[in-house]
This record gives C-alpha cells, sequence and structure tokens, in this order.
C-alpha cells in the first residue's frame, strides 16, 4: 500500500513544469472545498481586458504549494536542531499553508470580498469569529479548522503529526493557542512558517506575480525566482525562526517588489476591470443582504463565479444588469498629480448640479503590507544577512536597514478615477471642460 506522504502523482503546470503531489495532499486537493477553486478566476473581471487571464486560484494554489516546497528544502536544510523527522513534518506545514491559504476566496477573487457574511456568523470550535465583515482569511480560516475538510488533514498527515489547526495558525497572523505546537529544540518556527506563506517575501506572491503575468500577457510580474530562492536561508531571533536572505540577493528582493508594484498599476488596478468591481459593490449597496454570501462552510463550497453570475442574472438591479451585459460605466477622467486632486470636490460637485451620476475609485498600489506599517509596528521583519562584511563576523540587518526602497515608495502613486454612464459621458466631459 502506498504511503499518504510517498509521492503518487505528477501534475503538469505552464508556469513551473512538472509538480509532485503526495497522497496526502492529493487527499486534500480533491476535497469539495478545494476543488471549489477551480470555478474562481484568479484575477477576477480582468479577462475582459486581458483575455488570457482566465486562470484560476486551484492552479495558484497548487504552484503557492509547490514554490513552498523549493523554499523548505532550501532554508530548513540548514536549520539548527531538527532531524529528518522535524525538518519533514515543517516542509510538509509549509506546503499545506500555501496550498490552503486562499481557499476561503469568494467568487470572482478581491471583486467580491464585500458580499462576505459577518464575523459574527463564523464559529470556529463553537467559539464566534469576532464582530464585523469577514475577510476571505476569515473564511479561509474556517474551512481549514472548522469544516470538512479538517477531517481529512488530520487523517491524511496523523502520520506527520500535523492537526488542520496547525495548518489554520500558519495562515493566521498569530498562532494563538498553538504556539507550542512550532518549537523545536526551544526555537519557534512559527514567523519563518507563516513569513514563507504570507510575510514579505511569500511564496503566495512568488507564485502570482509570475503566473498573473504569463496569463495575462504582461512582463511586469517576472523576477529572478531561482536566484531569490537559492539565497534565502534561515536566522534565529531572539529565539524565533525567521526567513532571511543573503545580501547578494538584496537587488533581486527590490525587483520582487517592485513586480508586484507595477502589476497593481498595470494589472491589478486596470480602469477597465476596477469599474466592474465598483459595479458589484454598488449592486451590495442596493440591494442588501439578500446578496450576502452563506456563512455555513458546507454552502460556502458551492459558491463560485457562475454561481454569482447567476445571481446577479436574476436580479433585477441595474447594476446587476450592468454587470451581466458587460455594459460598465466609462472612465472620465484619472485625477493623478496634487492639483488634479485638489479640485476633486469641485469635480463632484460641479457633477452632482448637472445631474450626472458619477463612481469614484481610488486606486493605490503599494510595495507591500510591510511597507505600510510604521517602524515601530513592523514585528514580523524579513532579515537580511551579511556574511561578507569587510571587517569581523557576519552581520544581520532588518530589511529596511539596507534598501532605501521603502523610503523611496513612502509616498506611492494615488489615482482617483471618475467614472460615468456611457450615455452621460459626453455631457460629463462639457461639464469638466466648463472648469
Amino acid at each position: 500500500m502506498t504511503s499518504r506522504g510517498t509521492f503518487t502523482v505528477e501534475l503538469r503546470d505552464p508556469l513551473w513544469g512538472p509538480i509532485a503531489v503526495s497522497g496526502g495532499e492529493l487527499a486534500v486537493i480533491d476535497t469539495p472545498a478545494f476543488q471549489r477553486l477551480r470555478r474562481i478566476k484568479q484575477l477576477g473581471f480582468a479577462e475582459y481586458v486581458f483575455p488570457g487571464a482566465v486562470h484560476h486560484r486551484y492552479l495558484h494554489s497548487i504552484g503557492a504549494m509547490h514554490v513552498a516546497g523549493r523554499l523548505a528544502d532550501q532554508v530548513l536544510g540548514s536549520a539548527p536542531g531538527l532531524d529528518d523527522g522535524d525538518r519533514a513534518r515543517l516542509r510538509q506545514l509549509a506546503r499545506l499553508g500555501a496550498l490552503l491559504h486562499d481557499i476561503g476566496h469568494p467568487p470572482l477573487s478581491h471583486a467580491a470580498e464585500a458580499l462576505l457574511p459577518d464575523r459574527s456568523l463564523l464559529y470556529v470550535h463553537g467559539e464566534p469569529m469576532g464582530e464585523g465583515r469577514a475577510s476571505h482569511e476569515d473564511l479561509t480560516r474556517k474551512l481549514v479548522a472548522d469544516s470538512p475538510l479538517s477531517a481529512v488533514i488530520d487523517d491524511a498527515f496523523g502520520d506527520l503529526d500535523i492537526e488542520a489547526d496547525d495548518v489554520a495558525a500558519i495562515i493566521e497572523e498569530s498562532p494563538g493557542d498553538r504556539a507550542e505546537r512550532f518549537v523545536v529544540g526551544g526555537r519557534d518556527f512559527w514567523p519563518l512558517l507563516h513569513g514563507m506563506v504570507s510575510g514579505e517575501m511569500d511564496v503566495d506572491r512568488m507564485d502570482y506575480l509570475r503566473r498573473d503575468a504569463y496569463f495575462a500577457g504582461v512582463e511586469y510580474g517576472h523576477y529572478d525566482t531561482s536566484w531569490l530562492i537559492s539565497n534565502a536561508v534561515v536566522l534565529e531571533d531572539e529565539g524565533k525562526m525567521r526567513l532571511a536572505i543573503d545580501l547578494r540577493a538584496l537587488a533581486t528582493f527590490e525587483h520582487f517588489l517592485l513586480a508586484r508594484y507595477h502589476m497593481f498599476q498595470m494589472v491589478y488596478f486596470h480602469p477597465k476591470s476596477d469599474i466592474y468591481d465598483a459595479m458589484l459593490r454598488a449592486w451590495l449597496g442596493s440591494v442588501g443582504d439578500e446578496a450576502r454570501f452563506p456563512a455555513d462552510p458546507r454552502q460556502y463550497v458551492g459558491c463560485h463565479d457562475a454561481w454569482l453570475m447567476q445571481r446577479l442574472h436574476e436580479s433585477r438591479d441595474p447594476w446587476a444588469k450592468r454587470v451581466e451585459r458587460l455594459e460598465p460605466y466609462q472612465l472620465l477622467t484619472e485625477l493623478r498629480t496634487d492639483q488634479d486632486l485638489a479640485a476633486k470636490d469641485r469635480i463632484r460637485d460641479a457633477l452632482e448640479q448637472d445631474g450626472v451620476h458619477a463612481l469614484w475609485i481610488t486606486a493605490k498600489p503599494v510595495l507591500s503590507k510591510y511597507a505600510l506599517k510604521a517602524p515601530k509596528d513592523r514585528t514580523d521583519p524579513l532579515l537580511v544577512v551579511d556574511k561578507r562584511p569587510p571587517i569581523g563576523r557576519q552581520r544581520v540587518h532588518r530589511v529596511e536597514q539596507v534598501t532605501d526602497l521603502y523610503s523611496r515608495y513612502e509616498r506611492t502613486l494615488k489615482l482617483e478615477r471618475v467614472y460615468v454612464a456611457p450615455e452621460e459621458r459626453d455631457r460629463a466631459k462639457a461639464v469638466l471642460a466648463g472648469l
């Protein structure tokens, strides 16, 4: 009988080539919760601008798992105090965290985030998740930790002492009451695993930047993956094991961050796909809670792109009809400069006075979530090691101490886009011309 940990199948990926998948991983992939990702486009409405961008979160998640395996092989080989069993367990945890990091994503990816249920309706092991609108991370935690998927994880990886709650803890921003599960030989490996799955140099971005660029037919998302991974190391930081890179790969890391920044400018915030997201949110504002996704995980597994488009088809709301018929509002103007942005209120008032309804969308690409944090709040640093200093032993720095990229992009580009109905565009242009 084949062990669940033995590689049993090889999946062919257009980006990474052959990807080896174990029996246990295949059991997770074959669950309804994961198979749902086949029916959720990675880039939502972007296919209306980039016709090739019809790839889905299913393949992205498998690709992220593959990259996590490569990165884990690189960094765990040099990690102190680990035996073969420890390395196998930590490697598998990294792969599972990457595989399942997007499992809670709503249909049409980020476009439908506003349709998620309230957190008070989501329970994990009998405890409500809190208040406010749920995020896709909340749905991910629910599906991984407390749904039929959880039992599959427990059964498939029990021989490695891996539980579904361990995988959920890696994806979360804190290990919570699972912290001791990541301590090996007195060293805490949770920061390393979390950083690999959702950190400043994570496998999520390593996959989606190149994958999205490939399917969209653009060049912005490319960076040197192999060099970045081959220069990754693990460093101990006051008992916590953290992901780090060799100083010689700093330029590659900067390129990695800039690839994301430019993909946001040119693809993710493209004005022709952005408006569909805005109209979907307008539909929600118009019809209210009837558009919400269910909180029950068994029902949520049935929510995918086609399901949502059917809801739009059945709705009589004019916003729903515009989305379904591909009749979006059209871009009237973009406010880019400080002078333009200062005129925002004047433009808004003039359009309203003339009876022109407008949708306003703010697009602000950023380098990363880490870059947005104030220095005192950066508790999850990416470390950079200089192994060949001119004097003394190797030196360790936080990444922002050895690159000026963060300070250079502190004031990032901010766009305000104004959209109007096609039938009102000429009148709206006349209003602007008279200002």
